[in-house]
């Protein structure tokens, strides 16, 4: 008996991020851009894909060098998931988080007919 492999629900959401995150920046807007994150919009309707990213200004008196940011980045136990990407179709259907390193988590995965759709997009 020989078994078929099946791509996973992930690889499904993973490739409809790869595909809207192009479309976010290439045509989205910067909605918010302070603190910790900067996040860029792309309202087209019925769609509406929020794009978050890391962004720190840096505050008066806060040293600018990449050994303090990495100082500051190793307080925490774990590293985070500092990229987000929220898919809208009249409700929240997709949420993937990431980083650089190549991990990932699928917050929020609704299948529907909305996945063919985003990638005609």
């Amino acid at each position: 008996m020989s078994l078929k492999l099946v791509a996973s629900n992930e690889d499904r959401a993973l490739a409809i991020r790869d595909h809207l995150l192009l479309l976010v920046r290439q045509r989205g807007k910067i909605e918010v851009q302070r603190d910790l994150v900067r996040l860029v919009v792309l309202d087209q309707a019925p769609w509406v894909i929020h794009h978050w990213t890391p962004f720190n200004e840096l505050q008066s008196g806060e040293a600018s060098s990449p050994g303090y940011r990495r100082a500051v980045e190793r307080q925490h136990s774990t590293s985070d998931l500092p990229y987000s990407l929220e898919v809208w179709h009249g409700t929240k259907v997709l949420s993937v988080l990431w980083a650089d390193d190549g991990r990932f988590e699928v917050a929020n995965f609704i299948r529907g007919l909305w996945e063919d759709l985003a990638l005609a997009l």
